[in-house]
């Protein structure tokens, strides 16, 4: 049995993840967001698969969280960085912690997709995106193919420029909930808060409030039907972007609730 624990915000890792269990076969998908809110985290099986995006050069501050308080045993461990821009240090980063814990990281694989952090990096041209899908299914493919076949690889750890942005994004992460705007273009459809992986964000009347423990995942700004989301200097006009075989609510059954 191979277990995958994922996380995912627009779609790319979760999309990856139901191809990796397809292509495994002996495998399910457990979501990260579901099961960090247990009080205690066992994480047991043959292989286990940690599957993530990077952000800002590591992990997302939930996923850290999981590794740090899951009680892990298993006789093959793999974790695969999805990401847009770099995949930077995330897999250093899980080796180490997983270091901390007497554990080692006998596969690292990258897995590139569309950005999706559109404050910053705009929004990918078609063909780009295009391109990144189809090179998201191949290292998909050939992940799946080192998992079943137990490859091991070295990762290494010594990434000090990719920790040190890692460690100042998740200090400040929890709190840049409130660089989110909201524009008249909202209906309140709800859609946002049932979407957030954080549970970062409560509805009103008037329509999202947006709460300490955000996670920069911008499923929320992404996902949103009438673009009434927008971040730091996003336009409100600029394309959103979600991986096109997912659906938003496909995220609300598998993981976000």
């Amino acid at each position: 049995m191979t277990r995958i624990y994922y996380f995912s915000g627009t779609g790319n890792t979760y999309w990856s993840a139901k191809k990796l269990a397809q292509r495994i076969g002996d495998a399910v998908i457990v979501s990260i967001s579901r099961e960090i809110k247990q009080p205690e985290i066992r994480v047991e099986a043959d292989a286990v698969v940690f599957m993530f995006p990077a952000y800002a050069y590591g992990v997302p501050v939930m996923v850290r969280r999981f590794l740090e308080k899951a009680e892990i045993r298993a006789g093959y461990l793999a974790a695969l960085v999805s990401y847009g821009s770099s995949p930077g240090g995330a897999l250093a980063e899980v080796s180490r912690v997983l270091g901390r814990k007497k554990l080692v990281l006998n596969y690292g694989g990258r897995i590139p997709a569309v950005e999706n952090y559109i404050p910053i990096f705009g929004a990918q041209k078609a063909e780009l995106r295009n391109r990144r899908l189809a090179l998201q299914a191949e290292a998909t493919e050939q992940a799946a193919a080192a998992i079943v076949s137990r490859t091991s690889n070295r990762v290494l750890t010594f990434r000090p420029f990719a920790g040190f942005v890692s460690a100042l994004f998740h200090i400040g992460c929890p709190r840049m909930g409130r660089l989110f705007r909201v524009t008249a273009a909202c209906n309140a459809c709800g859609l946002c808060a049932r979407i957030c992986p954080a549970g970062a964000i409560s509805m009103t009347g008037q329509g999202p409030v947006f709460q300490n423990g955000c996670e920069q995942c911008q499923a929320c700004l992404n996902f949103c039907p009438r673009k009434a989301i927008s971040f730091g200097r996003l336009k409100p006009d600029t394309e959103r972007y979600h991986h096109p075989e997912v659906a938003a609510e496909e995220l609300f059954e598998v993981g976000h609730k």
